[in-house]
């Protein structure tokens, strides 16, 4: 059945490849085609001969990740998989630029651009790299990937794996293909008892299944602000602050709007708004200068704004530490949520909106625990922004918020023990 579903794909591949390239060329993205050319090796799975030199007479083990958030959460594991008495080489793949460029960051032996999921890129990349094992983070279960691993003798492992309700419904009427490829591997570790039962409806032995919590929270530390507050100072903002992150388009609208109405009653609020991809910033910024809000970037600040722009990466943890309320986007439109405990960590109420499906796990602990705050739309985020602002305990939610993003961590120990059969060749 297994080469069924891959027969299936290759034939549909230059149809899919197809629509993915008319999506990107009428998206807000798009300049990232300009470099598909230099990219091209990669996704066909070619390795420079450099490369191959550098991983041979070697173990090998092969980590593949979405992007640099999924990149980030394997941080600690990989600094654990270094101390092994033999550890191996790690090639780190990744789906975007971005995650390619937050795994090198991390030196492993080799990062590049994942294969396309067709036969012969995949193929080809495996004869190349000659792994003995793989580790898929999250929920990159690409059918070429696991099944061609599997039958060149790799031991697979699932980290930190992940299971929307969403996801599990698109998978569910094709539980019986998804069985055949969770069945490959010899260890899931998953974030939540709700993704666990979701992966044995799908057909993942129970033996191999266990709740290793979420290696991202693992990562999870307050951040000096210093760099961030000499900027605030630079602008003259001592007022309380407002900081909106990961927004999408028509978040930046609303968050404005419920900006405006707070301001009503707290004069000196200012607000800070990064968008999920900087390469947005210019669209957010003509969209919110159109509804009247005067705003300057974050690499050219200067004095008389309301509203700071964010268009560099890396610097949205510390404008969370000085927030009063944060807020995180992806959520007031069906994008599923980003890291809702950035801001927690940070010491900041969270408010977030409905659309939480990727991060449920953690909205739901910050909404048990009184420092995390759902709201349905515009009008409730208005409302709810106000009654923090004007809440006397304020601080006290912040560090409740710190409090509970610090539970949260041990994620990366239990996947480590969990990966036994996986890692055992290299293990202590």
């Amino acid at each position: 059945m297994n080469l069924l579903v891959l027969l299936l794909e290759n034939l549909l591949f230059p149809f899919a490849a197809l629509l993915v390239l008319a999506r990107f060329l009428l998206s807000p993205r798009r300049r990232i085609l300009l470099s598909l050319g230099e990219e091209l090796r990669e996704r066909l799975g070619f390795l420079s001969s450099e490369q191959v030199r550098r991983l041979s007479r070697r173990e090998v083990l092969w980590i593949h990740a979405a992007s640099a958030g999924e990149v980030s959460a394997c941080q600690g594991l990989l600094e654990a998989l270094r101390r092994l008495p033999k550890a191996p080489a790690v090639v780190f793949t990744c789906s975007t630029r971005a995650g390619r460029d937050r795994a090198s960051s991390l030196r492993p032996d080799l990062a590049v651009l994942a294969p396309l999921d067709c036969f012969p890129a995949v193929s080809r990349f495996i004869r190349s790299s000659h792994p003995s094992a793989l580790l898929v983070v999250e929920t990159e279960l690409w059918p070429h990937m696991i099944e061609l691993a599997f039958r060149r003798g790799l031991r697979l492992g699932l980290v930190n794996g992940r299971l929307s309700e969403e996801a599990f419904r698109r998978y569910r009427p094709f539980s019986p293909l998804a069985r055949s490829f969770l069945k490959r591997f010899r260890s899931l570790g998953v974030q939540s008892e709700a993704d666990r039962k979701r992966f044995l409806a799908l057909g993942a032995e129970p033996a191999s299944l266990r709740v290793t919590g979420n290696m991202k929270y693992d990562r999870l530390a307050s951040t000096d602000p210093a760099q961030a507050r000499q900027v605030l100072e630079s602008l003259g903002w001592q007022g309380t602050l407002f900081v909106a992150g990961s927004t999408h388009p028509m978040e930046e609208e609303i968050l404005a709007r419920a900006y405006f109405q707070a301001r009503e009653r707290h004069p000196g609020l200012k607000l800070v708004l990064a968008p999920r991809h900087v390469e947005r910033s210019a669209q957010a910024a003509e969209s919110l200068r159109r509804m009247g809000l005067s705003l300057v970037p974050w690499s050219s600040p200067s004095p008389g704004a309301d509203c700071l722009l964010v268009d560099r990466l890396g610097v949205l943890p510390q404008l969370y530490a000085l927030a009063s309320v944060s807020f995180v986007g992806g959520t007031l439109v069906p994008v599923g949520g980003h890291n809702l405990l950035e801001p927690a960590i940070a010491g900041s109420p969270v408010l977030f909106g409905p659309h939480t499906f990727h991060t449920e796990e953690t909205a739901r602990l910050l909404e048990e625990a009184g420092c995390g705050f759902r709201v349905a739309g515009a009008s409730e985020l208005s409302r709810l922004l106000q009654e923090l602002l004007s809440d006397p305990g304020l601080s006290g939610l912040g560090e409740l918020a710190r409090r509970t993003a610090e539970g949260l961590k041990g994620a990366t120990q239990r996947t480590l023990d969990h990966l036994a059969p996986v890692l055992e060749p290299w293990g202590p």
